[in-house]
């Protein structure tokens, strides 16, 4: 008898559970992302942290990226509804990544690669136009509604799982079309040349590098025509010469 309570309770909340994301993707995610306060992104963030993976850097190379950083972010009112953290991991994979909160990491294969700051600038501002639009609390929803994700909120599993999820989490071509286009606006706000942004996307497509890095992004020839609708005038250069290898080097080492 009480088995058969508890299995109609258990039936009775998969109901519900079910209706209550029926209405979430009537409604639709970004919305109810977007309702999400920032601080509970935050939170949430730092409960389900990346593995620690930073690398030791000089107190220049690090004044350069904060430089870099200011640039772009914050430029707009709206800024000030997100926060973001920008760290340099000690990783050979030519890759950049957001995470919950406004967590940004670029790889140190990643600057390694480039060749200029002004192609960084362009991967820091298609972040950022990720964390801005609340693209990886979209993704996040998405992977609760999953029977992983049910099973984690009723303790089957450890977080682990989400967290790995998140790290290595890839986004809709539409949200890539969307973070390009945001990142190409805040280029072009910052005055920062958007052809770095253009050629170091051609060079690893070219080289086949980056695969997992490019496999849900525009195609080059869309991402042509959009860099070319937010042409910048006047722009100004981010550091010298100099300072670029200082940067590139940050992890120590080519």
């Amino acid at each position: 008898m009480k088995k058969d309570k508890a299995s109609k309770l258990k039936g009775l909340i998969w109901v519900i559970s079910a209706c209550i994301i029926g209405v979430f993707f009537a409604v639709g995610l970004a919305p109810l992302a977007h309702a999400i306060p920032w601080s509970l992104e935050k939170k949430m963030g730092s409960m389900i942290s990346a593995p620690k993976t930073e690398c030791r850097y000089s107190s220049q190379a690090d004044a350069l990226l904060k430089r870099l950083v200011k640039r772009l972010y914050p430029i707009y009112p709206d800024d000030d509804h997100f926060s973001i953290e920008v760290h340099v991991a000690d990783n050979p994979d030519i890759n950049a990544y957001a995470t919950l909160g406004g967590m940004i990491t670029l790889n140190s294969g990643l600057l390694n690669k480039a060749q200029s700051p002004e192609e960084i600038a362009g991967v820091l501002a298609h972040e950022i136009e990720h964390v801005h639009s609340r693209h990886i609390m979209e993704g996040a929803l998405v992977h609760l509604f999953t029977s992983e994700g049910v099973y984690m909120i009723f303790g089957k599993t450890s977080t682990a799982g989400f967290a790995r999820y998140l790290l290595n989490m890839s986004f809709t071509r539409d949200q890539e079309a969307q973070a390009d286009e945001g990142g190409l606006r805040r280029l072009q706000a910052a005055r920062v040349d958007n052809q770095g942004f253009k050629s170091f996307f051609e060079r690893m497509e070219k080289k086949g590098s980056a695969t997992t890095f490019l496999s849900d992004h525009p195609s080059n020839k869309s991402r042509m025509e959009m860099t070319d609708q937010y042409k910048v005038k006047d722009p100004q250069p981010i550091m010298t010469k100099d300072e670029w290898e200082v940067l590139r080097n940050y992890c120590g080492g080519k």
